[in-house]
């Protein structure tokens, strides 16, 4: 899919054209306006507009041409939101090429970062996952193939008309980071046995090669000798090796503060000893998408050439069951020094960040965010729509809540309370237990046992998307299967920083 703005696109005798709204009145003042350059009466799209959203074939001069009149619904929701929905849902549902008329969003005037996320959400929205390519590859995925694994027709194009000289390149930077969330969500929606971590690590060092970011695979012994307990253990019942893949990417002057973002990159979970039920497994592959959304994250700075230096860092491992595999009971040293008295093997996600957050402070980061699928907790308080967020830093917080409202995600700032931190702390035979049974408030305990990791003078966000980093079933807003989520918000504010 190619995107062009303010260019004729070269539409053959059958075209169609999308007219995007918020008010039919804004709708009725373009359509008038507009109506000669576009070949079709007003009256007709008004008339069309009435059909609910759906596509009505009508006779123009070019020809016979499909006509979209789509509705943005604003109700209840910020302007960016409501774009966000709706030209996901708008990418979705155009199949070919088309022309999209922005002329009748009025209310969006010219702001940069509203045409941006039109951009990004429809590019998000036209993703479908190629279940044709699993067999005809076979198990062979790597980064030189990995739009093989999104459909897509390579000769359709999309052009946007913006009613103005201004958007273009808004438009067209938010296609790009549509494209590369969606590289992300390919990661996500891969089985298991296409993506073991050596692949995952393999990938990462592809892209960083690609946008030349310099770049460490450590292995299982350097892990070890590192001293990350925490992700050797959860890896123990694994026949391959864990890995830390490192990325630095330098896009300011080497003596700028580098930030750090760590992603969760459990490549199947099973739940170890503490195994889980059928449907408790179901869509455990997907509990990687927070590395795969750092990776995206990382491409994004990349290809915007954003003037900041980041350090991502992905534990990669498999929770898996085997002679070998930790047990309920035993107890680990971490990276940071801090022992850990293993008792639930499912809760495995932190053991893993707490390694990954002690690294991206020993190697300078002040300011970290992790992403993870961590606790079926945060969703059953916050559902499949909201991310929660929890942080030690009121600012580094502002931040990020400014740039989530750019982005048009939601997210829901979840407390750490001296509560949760003496949970975690209820072992005679460790500094800190990995679970907390019989309390509740699993996703807050989680985060404070990560917060434990955290040097005294970081700033530090954790995200917990087990809700929002996967949708269970398709609907309006595009495919079943991995999102992407908050990948456009983690950029947005490291971008933000450094207006």
């Amino acid at each position: 899919m190619k995107l062009f703005v303010n260019e004729k696109a070269q539409g053959g005798k059958d075209n169609s054209i999308v007219f995007p709204y918020l008010t039919e009145q804004a709708l009725a003042c373009f359509i008038r306006e507009q109506e000669e350059v576009i070949g079709v009466k007003g009256e007709q799209i008004l008339e069309a507009s009435k059909m609910g959203g759906e596509w009505v074939v009508m006779p123009t001069h070019r020809g016979i041409t499909r006509i979209l009149p789509f509705p943005l619904k604003l109700q209840g929701r910020t302007m960016e939101e409501t774009l966000r929905e709706g030209f996901s849902a708008m990418g979705h549902m155009v199949t070919g090429s088309c022309e999209i008329y922005l002329g009748a969003l009025v209310e969006v005037g010219k702001a940069d970062h509203l045409f941006e996320l039109m951009g990004e959400s429809f590019v998000e929205g036209s993703y479908r996952f190629s279940k044709k390519a699993l067999g005809k590859r076979g198990r062979d995925f790597c980064f030189s193939c990995r739009s093989a694994f999104m459909e897509d027709q390579e000769e359709r194009s999309i052009c946007f008309f913006t009613g103005g000289d201004f958007g273009k390149e808004a438009l067209l930077r938010g296609g790009r980071i549509g494209n590369c969330i969606n590289h992300a969500r390919t990661l996500g929606n891969l089985p298991n046995n296409f993506l073991h971590v050596k692949d995952l690590a393999n990938y990462g060092r592809d892209l960083a090669f690609a946008y030349g970011m310099e770049v460490e695979i450590l292995s299982g012994e350097e892990v070890e000798r590192l001293g990350c307990g925490g992700i050797s253990s959860v890896n123990q019942g694994s026949d391959q090796e864990a890995n830390l893949i490192v990325l630095k990417y330098y896009g300011a002057d080497l003596d700028t503060q580098m930030q750090a973002i760590v992603g969760k990159g459990v490549l199947f979970d099973t739940g170890g000893y503490h195994i889980k039920s059928l449907d408790g497994m179901d869509g455990m592959k997907y509990d990687m998408c927070g590395a795969a959304n750092v990776l995206a994250v990382m491409e994004i700075l990349a290809v915007e050439q954003v003037p900041v230096n980041v350090l991502a860092v992905i534990p990669a491992v498999e929770n898996v069951i085997s002679p070998t595999a930790c047990k309920m009971g035993d107890v680990v040293k971490t990276m940071s020094g801090k022992t850990v008295e293993i008792y639930n093997t499912d809760a495995e996600g932190r053991l893993i960040l707490c390694d990954a957050l002690t690294f991206a402070a020993k190697n300078g980061a002040k300011q970290i965010m992790d992403l993870a699928t961590l606790t079926y907790s945060c969703k059953a308080a916050l559902g499949d729509q909201i991310s929660g967020i929890f942080s030690n830093c009121d600012r580094m917080y502002d931040t990020f809540s400014e740039a989530a409202s750019q982005s048009g995600e939601k997210i829901w700032r979840l407390p750490l309370d001296q509560g949760y931190r003496e949970q975690v702390r209820k072992t005679d035979m460790a500094d800190l237990i990995n679970y907390a049974p019989g309390y509740g408030a699993g996703a807050g305990i989680a985060a404070c046992f990560l917060e434990a990791f955290i040097p005294e003078g970081v700033s530090w966000i954790h995200l917990d998307v087990v809700g929002t980093a996967v949708r269970k079933k398709e609907g309006v807003v595009g495919v079943a299967g991995a999102t992407g989520v908050l990948a456009s918000t983690i950029a947005r504010c490291l971008r933000n920083q450094k207006k």
